[in-house]
């Protein structure tokens, strides 16, 4: 049977969501041009403040950022959204003395590039770092020795002290999908398809609210918020489904894994 119709992983190619920290127009129109056309997607901020404000509306996975802002010192805005750690930071900026550079890097910034940058070597640093932040994402599930039970009859979780979370239709089918994927990321459109019975418009952060909702059930139960991981622009990840235990309709017991996506072969073929 083949696996793809149990679930469709992320696309692995899929690049990340950059928010451009820029005051002169022309420049950041060219450099958001560029990226654009490399399938980028790219909003704009001309000040610090409208920097804060338009990524925590967008949520970008990096952040370019000048230094010469009209409002405030960029170094500070570097030193704040490191504090965050939400995203990664590309400072791009005219002033290349060694101090400047080195003050950035210690400030929190991932990498500190001198204007003029070539465009293709901007979109290179910006998914060499997108790399980075992922695989970092995808190691950061903390380990738990105790596994949780997912009831398929009763749709609920068992928690480590035996206490039983109802799940709705919606998260007990995403979870579900979580665990069919085995370990591999499974993008939030078809998240959004399986669990919400809908295709996801751009700006739809449905499945996000979703996933947030399943997190603290999970948290509830006695795991981690984070056994589900966010996979940059990749949707999310249960990075080891074997935390899990799944209780099928007829009173057994299976563990989660390859033997759960033969468990669903079995019963979807």
């Amino acid at each position: 049977m083949d696996t793809t119709t149990l679930y469709q992983p992320a696309d692995t190619l899929m690049l990340p969501r950059v928010l451009i920290v820029e005051d002169i127009a022309p420049v950041a129109a060219a450099v958001a041009a560029s990226l654009r056309s490399s399938g980028i997607v790219v909003e704009l901020a001309s000040t610090g403040m409208e920097a804060v404000e338009r990524k925590a509306s967008f949520r970008p996975d990096i952040v370019l950022l000048d230094l010469q802002l009209p409002d405030m010192n960029g170094l500070d805005l570097v030193e704040r959204f490191a504090r965050e750690g939400d995203c990664g930071l590309i400072v791009v900026t005219a002033n290349g003395d060694e101090a400047a550079r080195v003050d950035g890097l210690d400030r929190g910034a991932d990498d500190y590039l001198v204007k003029p940058v070539p465009m293709r070597e901007l979109a290179a640093r910006i998914r060499a770092l997108y790399r980075r932040l992922t695989r970092r994402d995808m190691r950061a599930a903390p380990p738990m020795t105790t596994q949780i039970v997912l009831d398929q009859a009763h749709r609920c979780l068992i928690g480590l002290s035996g206490g039983q979370t109802a799940l709705s239709e919606a998260e007990f089918t995403a979870l579900e999908t979580l665990l069919d994927a085995d370990g591999a990321p499974v993008s939030r459109d078809w998240l959004g398809r399986v669990a919400l019975k809908r295709p996801l418009h751009p700006d739809d952060r449905s499945v996000d609210q979703l996933v947030l909702k399943l997190r603290r059930k999970l948290a509830s139960s006695g795991a981690s918020e984070r056994t589900i991981l966010s996979a940059r622009r990749q949707g999310y990840v249960i990075p080891d489904p074997t935390l899990f235990r799944v209780a099928v309709a007829s009173g057994g017991m299976r563990a989660v894994g390859a033997d759960l996506v033969t468990l669903r072969q079995a019963e979807r073929g």
